[in-house]
């Protein structure tokens, strides 16, 4: 009797140790370049060791719902329609983020302190396959440790760097300004942009 008591005290002491640990790394700014670092040294030792990797994050830049975090870290949230994924789509391998048709009146600001609130509502009330959520950021460290206590709720996440679109589209919702995507100079090197016919002269 006494080995099993002090048996489910060794085992109560480790988890209480172990929960503690886990609140100390979840309250430590989130520095996206080196977790992107950290995942891909990771999955590139399961490739060595198998073929077929099941990779625990969304793969692409977009997804139903972006959760986008300026400079000074305002929040901002926008949708775009589900498209089921397709075999033999180059959607996941894209290197380079296509043009998604973003405007600032789509870009809805949200309070810090209903954010959990806001996000529940709107994506957990949702089908299975469409609770998941891209966090990008136009600064490589995240401190709002706040929204992390709702993404392990989801079927999926990613957090990334915000793209060019993204940027220009949250700088010209924050200064009021009329938009067109056809005015703006790209870095085609950091976009897709769709086919435009060139205007005939007359």
């Amino acid at each position: 009797m006494a080995r099993i008591l002090f048996g489910f005290m060794i085992l109560f002491l480790f988890n209480c140790s172990k929960k503690e640990e886990k609140i100390v790394i979840n309250n430590k700014p989130y520095i996206i370049s080196y977790e992107n670092k950290k995942f891909n040294k990771y999955a590139d030792s399961l490739k060595e060791k198998s073929d077929k990797v099941i990779f625990p994050s969304l793969k692409g830049f977009y997804c139903q719902n972006q959760l986008l975090i300026d400079k000074k870290g305002n929040l901002f949230f926008y949708q775009i329609e589900y498209i089921p994924k397709i075999c033999g789509s180059t959607m996941e391998t894209d290197t380079i983020p296509y043009l998604s048709n973003l405007h600032p009146i789509d870009l809805v600001k949200l309070p810090h302190s209903s954010v959990n609130d806001f996000l529940y509502l709107n994506i957990l009330n949702k089908e299975k396959n469409e609770q998941r959520l891209i966090i990008a950021s136009q600064n490589d460290t995240i401190k709002n440790m706040s929204i992390f206590n709702f993404v392990n709720k989801l079927e999926a996440y990613k957090i990334r760097r915000t793209t060019q679109e993204e940027d220009t589209v949250l700088k010209y919702k924050k200064n009021n300004k009329f938009y067109n995507y056809e005015d703006i100079k790209w870095d085609q090197n950091r976009i897709i942009l769709p086919f435009i016919k060139p205007k005939l002269s007359r």
